[in-house]
């Protein structure tokens, strides 16, 4: 068996080791979850908003989210960790190390963005674009999403999609006049359909097709 034969074979038997740790930890109660702590995230921002000054607000906000953010991953490590030692899987395995790798950069992208937007408003005095945050939040989250769909299940890459959808349409109206909506409260109507809806959604099919 030559060098080239022998990498193939390889390969293929640890593609057919790593299948089943695709499948079957994948936790669909992590995303109902996270959909209904992005959910607070949506009511506790526009409360802050509603009370406070944009500037002290913004503030505010920020721990608000990073509050969600660490919520939301908690539930999902741990509930995937349950399942997990059920099946008598290590907490650390090849697929987590890809998948953590996957979503770094988009992260880091994401955040970028959202730091410069708030240095141009808050240390320069440009114009305010805070509305657009949620559009490269979802924009970002849908490439990871895509990214790790390709060694996970399918459902993250249709929930890609649809965040790729929904943060264009939030780009291109997060300052317009939409009737029965509060003047400049779409972004927040965007945070809630995405990060909420899609997440719960998310989390009942996954929840209805894997179990978990």
């Amino acid at each position: 068996m030559n060098a080239d034969k022998a990498a193939k074979n390889l390969a293929a038997i640890r593609q057919l080791m790593e299948r089943p740790i695709r499948y079957s930890t994948m936790s669909g109660l992590s995303g109902i979850l996270a959909g209904l702590a992005a959910l607070v995230g949506v009511a506790i921002d526009r409360h802050v908003y509603n009370h406070y000054l944009p500037r002290e607000a913004m503030w505010i906000n920020i721990f608000v989210w990073a509050g969600v953010f660490i919520a939301a991953f908690t539930c999902s490590a741990v509930l995937t960790h349950i399942r997990e030692r059920k099946q008598n899987m290590p907490f650390w395995s090849p697929v987590k190390r890809r998948i953590l790798m996957t979503i770094l950069t988009p992260f880091i992208c994401g955040i970028g963005l959202t730091v410069a937007i708030m240095y141009r408003w808050y240390i320069k005095d440009g114009p305010n674009q805070w509305g657009l945050i949620p559009a490269i939040c979802m924009t970002f989250y849908a490439v990871a999403l895509w990214q790790v769909g390709s060694f996970s299940i399918g459902e993250l890459r249709v929930m890609a999609v649809a965040f790729i959808l929904a943060a264009l349409v939030s780009a291109c109206f997060f300052q317009a006049d939409i009737p029965g909506l509060e003047k400049g409260t779409a972004p927040s109507w965007a945070l809630g359909i995405t990060f909420g809806g899609f997440h719960i959604i998310y989390g009942l099919v996954v929840w209805i097709r894997h179990g978990g």
